[in-house]
């Protein structure tokens, strides 16, 4: 061994260690191993800083600010939101759907935007359903990432074994091209999901009772609403059957109709015969068993809880925002109806707050003085668009604004500009980066990326990371390392053929990405995989491949890649649960790679 393997081995090991520990940020690690290779001389600067123009940091950028425009325009969010009305009371479609279409998304946009977008949904549709959320929550993060493999831009991980295969034989991956492997895998994984997975992942499959929502500490306290107001979702299939509020007969039960929320569109007046569609947010006033006994006697109706100030995953679809009245304004000595707030705003006051008390009674009619406050219900895109200006002052509102009208106004744009960038790059007609590029100016010129939004749309900690460890790769292949690896593992697993060392590479690649971000296993593997293949004589495309698989597997713990970490706390998933339910994933994933990537790509 030479004092150069010696060196890059070392930085290897090193940086392993402090991946898995954590004790440093993963792309100080990566700019820590670029100087280090610096300054050791196992890389020229040249080599060293390679990686920040190379094609693959170059495409992921720009395919980061497409994803990005896809996001704005509530392109993936409206795909989500569409299931709900074809789930009905089938848990098996539920299930089906929430796992397999994440699955196809994640192909073609961000991995955590595909899986992010269906968690709320997920939660809803579980408490109308009567069902644990852990029975469809890591499946579906698990199923984005396996998605990943159906497409050369379904992971970065996948345009850096793409670059680096370009750059080692002068020819990377055609945009399909491995898309067989990446099905097989989804629809293996689909049925282990509906048949073994189930019995591995916590909850039963009984009805237990209407889950509660805590309460929240802020809002709702303080205007004394925690045990007056709740919310009742609109979930089942209303064409067959019309339901009208006064079919809820709500005034005989003691209780009161104070708003309802229609998503997307302004709150709308509780009116006697108005029609309820799916979807549609009540809140209605009065004591909560029996709140909860009027929405159970209606199949239609989920009783959902208080409601929510701020959320992480909401299961509501509507959200609460407070308003203070300032000196001067043209509020003041104006009753609360005459500020015509459903009409302008989309929401419903439904309490007050002056002289150091709440008040709940009245709202509409009261005369409003310099210094109330406002309790205000409506629908959670609404609310987040919420800019009153002189009125009144936003004194709480609840988070990042959602997909405004405007936006989904262009979202058919911001699909095509997507459609045209995979046309692109799959029909040949430009490389990969260059598409990508021109999607990312296409998301900007056509105002749906504002150029004051373009540098944070891109994740520059990600581009750092892979552009950082770059050089690990390059060293790892110069200094004669890759080939002292691929040795080691032809020396323990050549005698039983290709197909066996391609087997150890998967497997040190599943192993590795666990508590690694899947770019940098990447980089740290192709080389090996792609030496280990000349020295077994055997397809180097094959071997990339099953990088490739192999490196979208991290669903053994939460931690090596965002989307099972997105599903831990609403699933409520301890580590074991990760290690049981990935365990059969993991047999799946190399049964597909050693099965089906030798005759597709023959070694």
């Amino acid at each position: 061994m030479t004092l150069a393997i010696a060196i890059v081995l070392a930085v290897l090991v090193i940086a392993f260690v402090l991946f898995v520990t954590g004790a440093l940020p993963p792309d100080l690690i990566a700019l820590s191993v670029l100087a280090a290779l610096v300054v050791a001389g196992v890389v020229s600067p040249t080599e060293a800083f390679s990686g920040f123009s190379s094609f693959a940091v170059v495409t992921i950028a720009g395919l980061m600010v497409v994803g990005d425009g896809l996001e704005r325009t509530g392109v993936v969010k409206s795909v989500a939101r569409s299931l709900e009305k074809v789930i009905h009371e089938r848990y098996r479609r539920l299930l089906l759907l929430n796992t397999a279409i994440p699955g196809v998304l994640s192909g073609f946009v961000n991995i955590v935007a595909a899986a992010s977008f269906f968690v709320p949904v997920i939660l809803r549709l579980c408490k109308q359903l009567r069902v644990p959320q852990s029975k469809i929550l890591l499946p579906m993060a698990c199923t984005a990432l396996i998605g990943a493999n159906l497409t050369l831009i379904g992971a970065s991980h996948n345009l850096v074994v793409d670059s680096l295969l370009a750059q080692e034989t002068g020819r990377g991956f055609g945009f399909f091209e491995f898309s067989a492997v990446g099905l097989t895998l989804l629809l293996a994984a689909l049925a282990y999901i509906a048949t073994i997975g189930q019995r591995l992942l916590p909850g039963e499959r009984v009805a237990p009772d209407p889950a509660e929502v805590p309460v929240t500490t802020n809002l709702i306290d303080v205007y004394h609403l925690e045990d007056r107001v709740f919310e009742v979702w609109v979930s089942d299939d209303l064409e067959t059957h019309e339901l009208r509020i006064r079919d809820l007969d709500l005034g005989a039960h003691g209780l009161t109709l104070l708003a309802v929320v229609r998503e997307s569109e302004q709150l709308l007046l509780p009116a006697h015969d108005l029609r309820l569609w799916e979807s549609d947010m009540l809140l209605i006033q009065g004591r909560e068993p029996v709140v909860a006994r009027v929405a159970e006697s209606h199949e239609a109706l989920t009783f959902i809880g208080p409601p929510q100030a701020q959320q992480r995953y909401p299961i509501s679809t509507a959200e609460l925002a407070e308003c203070v009245v300032p000196p001067r304004s043209a509020a003041v000595g104006r009753r609360v109806r005459e500020l015509d707030l459903p009409a302008q705003f989309g929401m419903t006051a439904i309490a007050y707050y002056r002289g150091h008390a709440p008040h709940r009674t009245d709202v509409q009619d009261v005369v409003l003085q310099a210094g109330d406050s406002l309790l205000l219900y409506g629908p959670r895109e609404r609310m987040r668009e919420f800019d009153p200006e002189k009125e009144l002052l936003i004194y709480f509102k609840p988070g990042e604004p959602e997909v405004s009208r405007a936006m989904k106004r262009r979202a058919p744009v911001a699909a095509a500009i997507l459609g045209a960038v995979i046309v692109g790059a799959a029909a040949g007609w430009l490389p990969i980066a260059a598409t990508a590029l021109l999607g990312a100016l296409a998301m900007v010129l056509t105002g749906i990326v504002r150029l004051g939004r373009l540098y944070q749309a891109i994740d520059g900690r990600t581009l750092v990371l892979i552009a950082g460890m770059y050089p690990l790769g390059i060293a790892l292949d110069n200094t004669g390392a890759a080939d002292l690896i691929g040795t080691t593992l032809i020396d323990v697993l050549g005698g039983f053929g290709p197909l066996a060392v391609m087997a150890g590479v998967a497997g040190l690649c599943m192993i590795l990405t666990q508590p690694i971000h899947n770019a940098a296993v990447a980089i740290i593997m192709t080389p090996i995989a792609i030496n280990a293949a000349g020295m077994m004589d055997a397809s180097p495309r094959a071997f990339c491949v099953a990088v490739i698989v192999a490196c979208s597997a991290a669903f053994f713990m939460p931690y090596g890649h965002p989307a099972p970490f997105l599903v831990q706390q609403p699933g409520g998933y301890s580590a074991g649960d990760y290690v049981r339910f990935g365990a059969g994933l993991g047999v799946i994933t190399l049964a597909v790679i050693l099965g089906l990537v030798p005759l597709l790509f023959p070694l």
